[in-house]
C-alpha cells in the first residue's frame, strides 16, 4: 500500500504496540524500531500475540496479529528517543508517549521532517496544545490524530446520512458516555493530572471530535461541571490489589471484582488501589456546548458504569427527525474476558415518515477495537502517505479542535464560567455544512 515506509514508535504501551502490529498488517516489515522509558511492556504485549501468556496488557488496541513476522519481537529499542531517530532510518513517527509529552515529541519529528501519527489528545495544556498547533498546522508532511472512532462503520453512516440532508438541519445534540471499564483509568498513570490534565482529554475528545465531525459545525463557547465522588482518597499510591489486606473485601479490588463478577483479572501494571492519595481528576462531568448558528449540544461522561451498563453515543436532532447513534448495542463479556461481542446500531427517525417507518441500522464489530474503526483508521492513515483524500483521518485542525473544547471545559468547571473558544483556524468557517 505505501512504498519505503518505515516506522519509528515513540511510547511502547498498548496504543503504540496496537499501532505499530496494525502496520505490520498492512504494511509488513514497516516498523523499524520503537522508543520508551522501557521496553517490558512492549515484551509482555507482543508475546501474547506469540501464544506466551494473554493479550490483556494490549487493551482495546488488541488486533488480529496471526501473521505477525517473529522478527517484531526484536525490534531494536532506545530509551532515547533522539538517539533512535538519529540512529535508524525512519520517515515516519507514531507517538503515543504519555500525554504530557506530546509537544515535546511532535517539536522531535518536526525538527527532522518527519511524518507524525500523533495520539490524541494532541497535548494537556494551553501552551502545549497552541505550540503543536502551530507547529502543524502547515506542516508539509503527514500528520494526523489519532481519533480511532471516526473509521467505526455506524460513525460513517452518520455522517453520510447528514450530509446527505436526512436530518433536514442541525439543531441540537444530546450525548452521552458512560464508561463502564471507567475503573482502569485509575488504576494506572492516567490517574494524575500531570500526566493526563484531565478525562475530557482521554475520552470527551473522541466523543467531541465525533460529534464536530458528524455536524460540522465550530464550537463556539462552552459551560461544564464536574467532580470527583467515587475515586481517590487517602491510600498509599504504591499500593496494589495483590498486596492490600482488603483485596477479597474492597469492592473495588480486582480479586474481589473476580471472584463475584467473573471479571478477568487486569494485567498486573493496572491493579493499583483506586482509593489511592494521588488521585487528582473528576470521574464524572457534564458539558454544555455552544456551536455556530445557535446549534447546542449537551454531554456528560461517567466512569462508574456496571460491566454490562457501558453507554456511548446520542440523539442528534433535525429540522427534519431525530438520528440517534448508539456504539453499544446489546452487548455481554466473553468469558475470556479479552473481547466483548457487540454491535453498534443507528436509527433515523423522520417527520413525514409513515408510522413504524425507522431507518435501522446495525453495525456488528465482534472482536474488533473500538467498534471496528481502529483498521479503518490506520488504513485511511496510509491512504494519506499514498496522498489519497479521506475524511476518516483526524486532522490536526480536528485535534486541536477537540483539545481546545476539553480544556474550556475544565477551565468552567474551575472558574464557573462559560468560556469562548478562541479558535485560530485555517478556515473560519471550519467543516460548516453546505
Amino acid at each position: 500500500m505505501v512504498e519505503n515506509l518505515k516506522v519509528g514508535c515513540i511510547g511502547a504501551g498498548s496504543s503504540g504496540v496496537g499501532h505499530m502490529i496494525l502496520l505490520e498488517q498492512f504494511v509488513p516489515g514497516c516498523c523499524v524500531a520503537f522508543s520508551d522509558i522501557s521496553r517490558a511492556l512492549f515484551d509482555e504485549i507482543v508475546a501474547g500475540y506469540f501464544g506466551e501468556g494473554h493479550t490483556g496488557a494490549a487493551g482495546h488496541f488488541q488486533t488480529d496479529a496471526l501473521q505477525l513476522r517473529p522478527s517484531f519481537r526484536d525490534l531494536p529499542y532506545y530509551e532515547d528517543p533522539d538517539e533512535m531517530l538519529d540512529t535508524e532510518d525512519i520517515n515516519t513517527v507514531v507517538i503515543s508517549s504519555y500525554c504530557s509529552s506530546h509537544a515535546e515529541m511532535v517539536r522531535k519529528c518536526v525538527k527532522r521532517g518527519m511524518n507524525i501519527f500523533l495520539e490524541k489528545p494532541i497535548a494537556i495544556t494551553e501552551a502545549d496544545v497552541e505550540e503543536v498547533w502551530q507547529l502543524l498546522r502547515d506542516y508539509p508532511q503527514v500528520a494526523t490524530v489519532n481519533f480511532t472512532m471516526r473509521g467505526a462503520p455506524v460513525t460513517v453512516s452518520a455522517y453520510n446520512h447528514v450530509r446527505r440532508g436526512d436530518l433536514g438541519k442541525v439543531v441540537s445534540v444530546q450525548y452521552v458516555n458512560n464508561v463502564h471499564y471507567g475503573d482502569g483509568y485509575f488504576r494506572k498513570w492516567m490517574r494524575t493530572r500531570k500526566n493526563v490534565g484531565d478525562l475530557f482529554l482521554q475520552k470527551a475528545t473522541h466523543d467531541f471530535d465525533i460529534i464536530n465531525h458528524v455536524i460540522g459545525l465550530k464550537p463556539v463557547s462552552i459551560a461544564a461541571f464536574g467532580s470527583r465522588l467515587v475515586y481517590g482518597g487517602d491510600m498509599p499510591n504504591d499500593l496494589t490489589c495483590d498486596t492490600c489486606e482488603k483485596k477479597m473485601a474492597c469492592p473495588m479490588s480486582v480479586h474481589r471484582r473476580h471472584l463475584d463478577a467473573a471479571k478477568a483479572l487486569y494485567p498486573r501494571h493496572m491493579r493499583k488501589c483506586v482509593y489511592a492519595q494521588e488521585i487528582d481528576i473528576d470521574d464524572n462531568q457534564v458539558v454544555i456546548i455552544q456551536y455556530e448558528g445557535g446549534v447546542t449540544a449537551s454531554y456528560s461522561q461517567t466512569f462508574n458504569a456496571p460491566a454490562q451498563g457501558g453507554k456511548r453515543g446520542g440523539f442528534f436532532i433535525g429540522t427534519e427527525g431525530i438520528m440517534e447513534l448508539q456504539y453499544y448495542g446489546e452487548f455481554v463479556e466473553a468469558p475470556s474476558g479479552e473481547t466483548l461481542v457487540g454491535n453498534s446500531h443507528l436509527d433515523l427517525r423522520r417527520h413525514n415518515g409513515k408510522p413504524g417507518s425507522v431507518i435501522h441500522e446495525v453495525h456488528d464489530w465482534a472482536g474488533h477495537g473500538h467498534f471496528d474503526g481502529t483498521e479503518y483508521v490506520m488504513e485511511s492513515k496510509l491512504h494519506l502517505l499514498a496522498g489519497r483524500p479521506t475524511t476518516i483521518a483526524g486532522t490536526m485542525e480536528e485535534g486541536y479542535i477537540s483539545a481546545k473544547m476539553c480544556l474550556a471545559a475544565q477551565k468552567s468547571i474551575e472558574t464557573g464560567q462559560v468560556v469562548p473558544l478562541d479558535l485560530d483556524l485555517i478556515n473560519s468557517k471550519h467543516g460548516m455544512l453546505a
